[in-house]
């Protein structure tokens, strides 16, 4: 019976000390949607040394958890275990500070599946660690030998090694209840919108989503009360959590991003929002590695022609395909005339035609992207009644969306953050923004992601790109995409003495650190999460 319990005691406290010192893990799995295949696909992404530090762990723990032991036996089978154990502790605990020093580029967020699937993660490691401490206990008794006894335990070494495996197998059984969870917290919030006097209004489009729902939100705060799901907040979730948050009481407009990455999502969130009004920016290459296709993209996005809203304000760029397919749709608007238009290193200027009224206006918003999303967002406003003057004035208000083409001034230098950056169009007006400074430019960009099959073809685009803007210096960043982009770059003749590949992006910093001066422009064109 003590056997027992000091078994339970030591899979108990290994477990806490197993689960703790690998945080980052959970965390790639939170950047990963949960998704487990996701996940693996990091675990196993060539460069990442996560398995092996692990491995090596395991090892260090068999070593001298062995020695331990067998030094201190002199003492008693049972002094010796006990001396055994301590390497677990100290080992342990480095592995958490090395993870704590190398952390995550995107901090994990504490939220409450993370720290129920901890806690799982631990209840479950605990169990196994138990399972196998009582096999080889058994293995021990059955052998009856002295010298046998001292090492009996060594196996558990191996804890490690499987940890990745466990997480997984913990989020598997957890998804069930968590799915469950998720679509009955989604349907109340439904019910809410559904009660409340709110107007919806859906973002809807492969890119500019986020900057679309701030422009939106901020021309429309001078006549009504406006909250906007936070950050990058696209899915069911992140519309209910909207909902149930406090800024969510008492206002008069709910801009929800609604993002899509399979058959089905837009459906799903029109069902959820029921947009009485919606802006759909476009349709591009990005996340072709789930879609599939260009075509497969648009005939998803396009849902949100088909949800009821009395009015969707589309890009010019889709004025053919959807005159083409849903002719005499009479819920289509397109986005506000722009004219006299001067794009600026570091503002933009330009005329707007708002019900045929003419106004000047200008902002601290960067590229002709940004002037397509504010016109986009004009015409919405203007379908909700409020006049030229309003608007002006709102866009006058309008500041930079941290990390999309976010101008930062340091030490005489100009830096262009496009870190949130993913898409091919994009892509182009940001390098387009790089050109308009004068002085000396340096790109910093490791690709584009999530294109699938078409990812090699986009990123030698890319590079293509890159070498037609002639910059004095292009720094690529890891190994996933560059190989494509480089040679992209080479292919359009390309200075491959301006050229070089670092590791991560705080090699590209210190490569920075070196060149970067007064008047200088660099471009951070996408910053990979972990995961990638």
């Amino acid at each position: 019976m003590i056997e027992h319990v000091l078994r339970g005691i030591a899979a108990v406290v290994t477990a806490f000390l197993f689960c703790a010192s690998t945080q980052k893990a959970v965390g790639a799995l939170q950047q990963s949607g949960y998704k487990n295949g996701a996940f693996l696909r990091w675990l196993g992404k060539k460069g990442n040394l996560y398995f092996n530090r692990l491995s090596v762990f395991a090892l260090c723990l068999a070593l001298t958890s062995g020695i331990c032991s067998l030094c201190f036996s002199v003492f008693g089978e049972r002094v010796a275990l006990i001396c055994a154990a301590v390497p677990f502790l100290g080992l342990s605990l480095l592995l958490y500070w090395a993870d704590y020093r190398f952390a995550l580029k995107v901090p994990f967020k504490r939220t409450g599946r993370f720290n129920r699937l901890f806690v799982g993660y631990v209840i479950l490691t605990a169990g196994a660690g138990f399972g196998l401490l009582s096999l080889l206990g058994w293995l021990k008794e059955l052998n009856g030998s002295q010298i046998y006894g001292l090492v009996a335990y060594l196996p558990y070494a191996i804890m490690p090694i499987v940890l990745p495996l466990l997480l997984c197998l913990t989020n598997l059984v957890f998804g069930v209840f968590e799915n469950a969870r998720n679509k009955n917290f989604v349907k109340r919030a439904g019910q809410v919108l559904d009660e409340s006097k709110t107007v919806c209004i859906g973002v809807v489009g492969s890119y500019g989503k986020t900057s679309v729902k701030n422009i939106l939100a901020t021309l429309l705060q001078e006549r009504f009360l406006v909250v906007a799901t936070p950050e990058s907040y696209n899915t069911p979730i992140g519309v209910a959590k909207t909902v149930f948050s406090d800024e969510f009481t008492g206002k008069q407009i709910l801009i929800a991003e609604m993002g899509a990455r399979k058959a089905g999502d837009i459906a799903e969130l029109c069902k959820l929002v029921k947009p009485e009004y919606a802006v759909f920016t476009g349709v591009c290459e990005q996340h072709m590695q789930t879609f599939g296709s260009v075509q497969n993209a648009w005939a998803e996005k396009s849902e949100i022609l088909k949800c009821g809203a009395k009015k969707v304000v589309c890009g010019e760029g889709l004025r053919e395909r959807i005159e083409a397919e849903f002719s005499g749709a009479e819920c289509v608007a397109y986005a506000e005339r722009v004219s006299n238009l001067s794009l600026q290193a570091t503002g933009t200027e330009f005329t707007l035609c708002v019900d045929g009224k003419e106004v000047s206006v200008s902002t601290k918003l960067l590229g002709g992207a940004a002037v397509e999303n504010i016109a986009l967002a004009a015409r919405l406003c203007r379908e909700l009644g409020m006049s030229a003057e309003e608007i002006a004035a709102g866009i006058a208000k309008l500041q930079p969306v941290p990390h999309r083409l976010q101008l930062i001034e340091s030490g005489g230098a100009y830096i262009l953050d496009d870190g949130y950056n993913c898409n091919t169009v994009g892509a182009k007006e940001a390098l387009a923004a790089l050109g308009r400074f004068a002085g000396r430019k340096c790109v910093v960009t490791p690709g584009i992601i999530e294109c699938g099959v078409l990812e090699e073809k986009i990123n030698g685009e890319l590079g293509e790109e890159i070498a037609k803007l002639a910059p004095d210096k292009v720094i690529l960043v890891g190994e996933t995409l560059v190989g494509a982009v480089k040679d992209g770059y080479k292919n359009a003749g390309g200075d491959e003495k301006k050229l070089s590949t670092v590791k991560d992006l705080k090699g590209a910093q210190a490569a920075l650190g070196e060149w970067v001066g007064k008047g200088d422009a660099v471009l951070f064109l996408n910053d990979l999460p972990d995961v990638y």
